[in-house]
């Protein structure tokens, strides 16, 4: 995870420069809560727009962990990784020490062998030099467990009380009740009406059989897209039955399903509607979903590291995910990523599904 001394605001939209709409997010200093010049933001209008002029990252640094880390002059400290490679740093690359890691810069990281995990990074400005130039003791933040659900709750939600959902008969129009009935069963597919009548819940449950979530999200009955209008209709169930303490740990959507065969190859979408759907179209394999684009990340992907996988990317997401692949080929997954989408002359946000429907002749 890369780690910015400023960030896009999570409050409030303003005029894009570019486009003149009021969909910009500024970026801000997360140590003063400034909001930096009017020019430094990114516009929600991604396909549309797709302004976004960030500020200097600073110097990039990536995490050690490390067996022991010894001064031995004034300059230079020897380090010996978890893999007992001895190396010797300058104190002026040693950005950040904490009891069991510390953080090196990227450009000495490239004359040293060194492994190191390339998400595990972040930036330090170049205009704090005096920090930049000590070795600091840090003490780590105390570690904030993640939530779960109790199977009660699903067996509530799932078993004792369904409630119908829109998706659910909006599929029953492209296939057989006994092929959407089977494809929710296997992701625990239901209705609710928490936040929306006739929504649907996206269980995430990972394969260990913990909830580790649940997404809630309306669709239309005719046309199976999800609602925007007059705002995006996603959000929680923890929000729904009143947990505010609960910490929201995500993993990919569709986990539980990665022991039903060993030998499956391991096929990852966007989109869990796009999961379900391909589930009754190729059912050989096995259909995850990550649920969002930034979705797709190693903390995500670590308990299906020893399987075949194939990730199908949406219109326009090609290059972002075949980059994030060779990342984690690097550090030994089995992946692959496929054109098929990209190929295509539709638009962005064109998916697998919206393929598959488009061959079998749906409009």
């Amino acid at each position: 995870m890369e780690i910015f001394k400023y960030t896009l605001s999570k409050k409030g939209k303003f005029i894009c420069p570019n486009c003149q709409q009021k969909t910009f997010v500024k970026y801000i200093d997360i140590e003063t809560k400034n909001y930096l010049t009017d020019d430094f933001g990114k516009c929600d209008r991604e396909q549309n727009c797709n302004y976004h002029k960030a500020p200097p990252k600073g110097k990039k640094a990536f995490c050690i962990p490390f067996l022991s880390l010894k001064s031995i002059s004034d300059k230079a400290i020897k380090l010996t990784d978890k893999n007992g490679i001895i190396s010797i740093i300058p104190k002026s690359q040693l950005l950040e020490q904490t009891k069991n890691d510390c953080w090196i810069s990227e450009w000495f990281l490239k004359t040293l062998t060194i492994n190191y995990l390339s998400n595990e990074n972040k930036y330090f400005n170049s205009d704090e030099v005096g920090f930049i130039n000590q070795v600091i003791a840090k003490e780590p933040t105390s570690e904030v467990l993640p939530s779960f659900h109790g199977l009660e709750l699903l067996n509530k939600m799932y078993f004792k009380e369904p409630k119908d959902d829109n998706l659910t008969e909006f599929l029953k129009t492209k296939f057989s009740t006994d092929e959407v009935k089977k494809a929710m069963q296997n992701y625990f597919i239901s209705g609710t009406n928490h936040f929306w009548n006739n929504s649907t819940t996206f269980w995430q449950i990972d394969d260990k059989e913990k909830i580790h979530g649940c997404k809630i999200m309306q669709y239309d009955r005719d046309t199976g897209k999800r609602i925007k209008k007059p705002y995006n209709r996603i959000n929680w169930l923890h929000n729904a039955v009143k947990e505010p303490n609960f910490n929201l740990c995500q993993c990919l959507f569709g986990l539980h399903r990665v022991n039903e065969g060993y030998q499956k190859t391991i096929a990852i979408v966007e989109s869990e509607k796009t999961a379900i759907i391909m589930s009754i179209f190729i059912p050989d394999y096995i259909w995850l979903a990550t649920g969002s684009r930034q979705n797709l990340k190693l903390d995500l992907l670590k308990p299906i590291k020893k399987k075949n996988i194939v990730l199908f990317p949406d219109k326009g997401e090609f290059v972002n995910w075949q980059k994030k692949a060779n990342e984690l080929k690097e550090i030994g997954f089995k992946i692959a990523v496929s054109e098929l989408i990209e190929k295509t002359d539709f638009a962005n946000g064109f998916d697998l599904a919206d393929y598959y429907f488009k061959q079998k002749g749906e409009p």
